[in-house]
């Protein structure tokens, strides 16, 4: 059988042993094998592993939300999703990895690289990697929370400098940071409950690790709780946003209310003498258009007064 499906695999005995393409033909116990969840030759790897079928189609499906469930004889399956690392991909584009612990070894499938994974291998080649097979899902959780905080701390930022700038031009930038963050939130609370069911399950596979997978599940409430808290501010700098211009509008409006008022006197004097027929006052009078701009000038004047008076300005 071909091994296009293989990405990386590795044996955890009295020593960590990197396997090659050829070794991994059949299944044993006591592996890790991390797979291409797209190759062809895929489905008949697992379905001559005797996987059950309804697992296959989680461990192969384009789209599943964080998820824990345990099979049985303590067997489990667990999906979560991590940061988007990968050059030219959006970062709130999350990646999915699924995980089935399934007679006594590990099977990992990937659609794209993970960079969680990538830096749990690489610590593996240099001797520094997980030393037992039960470590290895506690690490790559660890790894793959990690970056949110790289993630989160632009976003901070990005919103403080919005409120140094009195959130000028902060509309399209508001708009994105909003969709982003609803994005990733979107995956994280499914991803706390998969790990709220998988300590809640108390396998003994886990059980010297527990303390990591509970940090690693407070980190996410932790996460969670600041992407609400970012959500919340945007909220609120939204509705100023909105306040201040529902105000520069009726500022406005008002402005040319009062304008409008002002000169409608005057309009009304220049369309009366403006008719054109006969018996117009100072029609003869050479003396009579100086005249009436002074009396218009103090009609103005006077209906400032006016509205002053009437506290309209």
């Amino acid at each position: 059988m071909s091994t296009d499906f293989y990405v990386d695999a590795w044996e955890f005995g009295n020593e960590v042993r990197h396997l090659p393409p050829e070794e991994c033909q059949t299944f044993r116990s006591g592996c890790w094998y991390h797979v291409q969840r797209d190759a062809h030759d895929l489905p008949d790897w697992l379905e001559q592993t005797q996987i059950p079928e309804s697992v296959i189609e989680i461990l192969l499906s384009n789209d599943r939300r964080p998820r824990f469930e345990e099979l049985e004889d303590e067997d489990f399956l667990l999906v979560l999703r991590g940061v988007n690392l990968n050059e030219g991909e959006e970062s709130d584009e999350m990646l999915s990895i699924r995980f089935l612990y399934y007679r006594g070894s590990i099977i990992s499938t990937r659609k794209y690289p993970s960079q969680a994974i990538t830096d749990t291998r690489t610590l593996m080649m240099k001797g520094r990697g997980p030393e037992t097979l039960s470590e290895l899902i506690p690490e790559i959780i660890e790894h793959l929370f990690r970056p949110l905080d790289n993630f989160l701390e632009p976003t901070e930022d990005m919103i403080d400098e919005m409120e140094e700038n009195d959130y000028e031009g902060a509309a399209e930038t508001l708009s994105e940071l909003n969709k982003r963050l609803l994005k990733i939130r979107r995956f994280l609370k499914p991803q706390r409950f998969a790990l709220d069911d998988l300590i809640e399950a108390d396998l003994e596979f886990f059980e010297p690790w527990d303390l990591r997978i509970r940090t690693s599940r407070d980190t996410i409430v932790r996460i969670t709780e600041t992407i609400d808290f970012f959500l919340e501010q945007l909220d609120v700098i939204q509705e100023y946003m909105t306040q201040v211009q529902s105000e520069r509008v009726n500022r406005n409006t008002y402005l040319l209310s009062i304008i409008s008022a002002t000169f409608l006197p005057i309009s009304f004097f220049t369309s009366l003498l403006g008719v054109n027929v006969g018996g117009i006052p100072g029609a003869t009078d050479h003396s009579a258009f100086a005249l009436l701009c002074i009396f218009m000038v103090l009609a103005v004047v006077l209906e400032v007064i006016i509205l002053k008076w009437l506290k309209f300005f």
